[in-house]
This record gives structure tokens, C-alpha cells and sequence, in this order.
């Protein structure tokens, strides 16, 4: 009788871990994707507007321009290493798309 019970217990518990693993770890990634798409989309605003309000002159936007001028007040953070992107990381504006190159 108690080996029935440790082997219910088991089986039980087992089956848990197999369905919580993989489900905590998608939350975890689809979070962190998530995290650099608000990353990127406060860049690009903020180097739209920078250009097109004329301050910054080409199509390639630093992050040190946009904090010079008042764009982002608040530092850029990988989500994923927690560490400050560089102030060389820049974007680049095309008239149809937006490519932005964390350091």
C-alpha cells in the first residue's frame, strides 16, 4: 500500500514538472522578446522624432545623439544581460523600415 502511494505521488508530481518547464520557460522568452520590442520602438521614436524635427542631421541615430538632445532621458537596458547599450549603438532610419543596432 505505500509503495502505491509514493508511486501516485510520483507520477503525479512528475507530470507536473512536465507540463510547467516548457510552459515557464515560453513565458519567460515571449517576456524578454517583448522587453526588446519596447526597447527598439522607444528608440525609433525617439529618433523619428529627433529627425525629423531637424536636430539630428543624418539617417544614422546614435543613442549619445538622442540623449544629448533630450529624446530619452532614461538609459536603454538589454533586458536579457541587464547591461546599458552603448552610446555608439545607433539606428537607422529608411523610408521604409527601421534597423536598430544595439552595442
Amino acid at each position: 500500500m505505500n509503495i502505491n502511494k509514493i508511486v501516485i505521488y510520483v507520477t503525479i508530481i512528475s507530470s507536473f514538472l512536465i507540463i510547467s518547464i516548457p510552459t515557464f520557460y515560453k513565458i519567460i522568452k515571449t517576456n524578454e522578446e517583448k522587453l526588446y520590442i519596447v526597447n527598439e520602438k522607444k528608440v525609433t521614436e525617439s529618433a523619428y522624432k529627433c529627425y525629423y524635427e531637424g536636430k539630428c542631421k543624418e539617417s544614422k541615430v546614435t543613442l549619445k545623439e538622442l540623449y544629448d538632445n533630450g529624446y530619452l532621458v532614461d538609459n536603454i537596458v538589454d533586458p536579457k544581460t541587464k547591461e546599458i547599450y552603448s552610446e555608439n549603438s545607433y539606428i537607422m532610419l529608411y523610408s521604409d523600415k527601421k534597423v536598430f543596432y544595439p552595442i
